[in-house]
């Protein structure tokens, strides 16, 4: 199966648990956002898991702020957003104070 090639960046705190800002990952050609999230938590051993999952749902949170070639993808089809060759990933966790 073809394969495509997503540049992936990490914002704030997913940062620096990453210990990396941006990293390039291979996904099969018809992969979607959430495939791309789970294969940025399999990279990373655990690291990220609760920044980026849900700890019931085991899906990404909805804190963490997805935009995909600078578009949010809650404008889009959200994590079942195709994605294509080149396209660029970046994930900021939001947080709140009071």
């Amino acid at each position: 199966m073809a394969s495509i090639r997503v540049t992936a960046r990490m914002m704030g705190p997913l940062k620096e648990a990453s210990g990396s800002e941006e990293q390039e990952i291979t996904l099969n050609q018809n992969a979607i956002v959430s495939d791309a999230i789970h294969r940025i938590l399999e990279a990373h051993e655990g690291d990220l898991d609760s920044a980026l999952l849900d700890p019931y749902t085991l899906s990404p949170v909805t804190n963490t702020l997805i935009l995909l070639n600078g578009v949010e993808v809650g404008n889009l089809l959200g994590l079942e957003t195709p994605l294509r060759d080149g396209d660029r990933l970046v994930l900021l966790s939001v947080t709140h104070g009071g």
